[in-house]
């Protein structure tokens, strides 16, 4: 998948294309459903297909000074969608500039910038200055236009609404074990490895330390989690926070891996949540922390074994 992040105005494409419209935030399955249309219109069609996002959700532009809270950074989005067939994943840049682009307007230049032949989106999508183009704007133009348009219908799992928004409010709720069925997959990140203070080594328990952002809206406290290392499934226990009880401030994945020997600094590793364990907390001391993290592993063991869900370890 060939992945191309730039302002619309700069972005050439010589394929025509079949593209998948929308902001994507999780990538649940309403939004699978999109883009496996877009891959399979293109396939019948003998086009290339693609993804058209952004590379910041729009409302952090449309509301500046607001937190605006994300389920997936752009790597572990462009992760998923790569696993769905997509040949390009255009992360157009954002700005007051766009956000300002006439609806109209936005249709022509997506013709002509990125030879829209066929155009795949949800029942609800919006689009232009003022959010004023729908649906009905994309069917009015597509014979004027030259592009075929396909519109997915609300989707539902056993009887669940989704969107973006519900899943974020289990997430951010510590209902995990909902949010990933309505995600269709497990909640996941990816990051790199730095070196930390090795006060896991010392109490028994070594971590793998991965920054993460304070905007993506995973609540604080510990899971039940796999870690994939070089495409090697681990289970594991890891916790996302701040430390409160040895006085940090930076947010990290804390992640301690069972069964795992080896030097993960500056590794990229991915992270799959499971379950909520607990929220994070400030402890007395560190012998109070010791204590409780050792009971939160033998709670994530039993986990595992009660479940019989080992993939590789």
């Amino acid at each position: 998948m060939k992945i191309v992040e730039d302002k619309f105005e700069n972005i050439i494409v010589h394929d025509e294309l079949s593209i998948a419209l929308g902001t994507f935030d999780g990538v649940h399955r309403g939004h699978q459903k999109i883009i496996e249309r877009a891959v399979y219109e293109g396939k019948k069609k003998g086009i290339k297909s693609a993804v058209f996002t952004f590379n910041k959700h729009p409302l952090m532009v449309l509301r500046p000074g607001t937190e605006v809270k994300i389920l997936t950074d752009n790597n572990t989005k462009a992760n998923i969608i790569e696993g769905l067939g997509v040949d390009y994943l255009f992360f157009t840049d954002f700005n007051e500039d766009f956000a300002g682009t006439d609806a109209e307007e936005f249709l022509f230049l997506l013709k002509r910038k990125l030879r829209a032949r066929v155009l795949v989106c949800g029942y609800n999508y919006t689009f232009g200055k003022y959010g004023k183009g729908d649906v009905k704007l994309l069917e009015k133009y597509q014979e004027k236009l030259g592009y075929e348009l396909n519109v997915i219908d609300k989707v539902s799992f056993e009887e669940r609404n989704i969107s973006s928004s519900i899943i974020r409010e289990k997430i951010e709720s510590g209902e995990l074990s909902e949010a990933n069925i309505l995600l269709g997959h497990n909640y996941f990140y990816i990051g790199r490895v730095i070196e930390g203070n090795k006060l896991g080594r010392k109490l028994g328990f070594p971590t793998a330390n991965v920054p993460i952002s304070n905007n993506l809206c995973i609540k604080n406290g510990v899971y039940i989690t796999w870690t994939y290392v070089d495409g090697i499934a681990y289970s594991s226990i890891s916790n996302v926070g701040n430390k409160p009880t040895v006085g940090k401030n930076e947010r990290l994945i804390e992640v301690h891996i069972f069964n795992f020997e080896g030097n993960l600094y500056n590794k990229k590793i991915k992270i799959e949540f499971v379950e909520f364990l607990r929220e994070e907390r400030k402890f007395e001391s560190i012998d109070e922390l010791k204590d409780r993290v050792l009971m939160d592993i033998n709670t994530a063991r039993e986990y595992f074994n009660k479940n019989n869900v080992y993939k590789q370890r």
